[in-house]
C-alpha cells in the first residue's frame, strides 16, 4: 500500500511538471520569436505585390516620365513617342533591379531570424 501511495505521489508530481512544461516552451518560443524578429527586422513572408518596383510598374512610371519630358523638350511627335518608350525602357529595368534588391533584402532578413531563432532556442536549453 506505501508503493502505491509513493507511486501516486511521483506520477502526480510527474504529471504536473509535464502539464507546466509546455507553458513554458510555448513562452521560450514565443520569447525567442520576437527576438529574433527584433533583431533581424523579418515579420513574415512578404506577398510580391507588396514589394517595391517591378518592372510593370517602373515601365509605366518611366513612361510617364518620358511623355512628360518629351512635351517639354520635345520638338515632334515621333521625338516624344521615342522618349516615351525609352522612359519606359529604362523604367522597367530600373523597376526590375528595385525588385529584385528588395527580395534579397528579404531573403537576408529570413535567413538572420532563422538563425537567431535557431540560436535562442537552443540556449534556453
Amino acid at each position: 500500500m506505501l508503493i502505491f501511495k509513493r507511486l501516486g505521489i511521483g506520477v502526480t508530481a510527474l504529471s504536473l511538471l509535464a502539464i507546466s512544461q509546455p507553458a513554458s516552451a510555448q513562452d521560450r518560443y514565443s520569447y525567442c520569436q520576437q527576438r529574433a524578429s527584433q533583431l533581424s527586422g523579418y515579420y513574415g513572408p512578404v506577398p510580391n505585390r507588396h514589394l517595391p518596383g517591378g518592372a510593370l510598374e517602373g515601365a509605366a512610371k518611366g513612361a510617364a516620365t518620358g511623355a512628360i519630358g518629351g512635351l517639354i523638350f520635345g520638338k515632334s511627335k515621333k521625338e516624344r513617342r521615342k522618349a516615351v518608350r525609352r522612359g519606359a525602357a529604362i523604367g522597367g529595368l530600373i523597376g526590375a533591379i528595385k525588385r529584385g534588391a528588395a527580395k534579397s533584402k528579404i531573403k537576408r532578413e529570413a535567413r538572420v531570424y532563422r538563425l537567431e531563432m535557431d540560436a535562442c532556442m537552443r540556449a534556453g536549453g
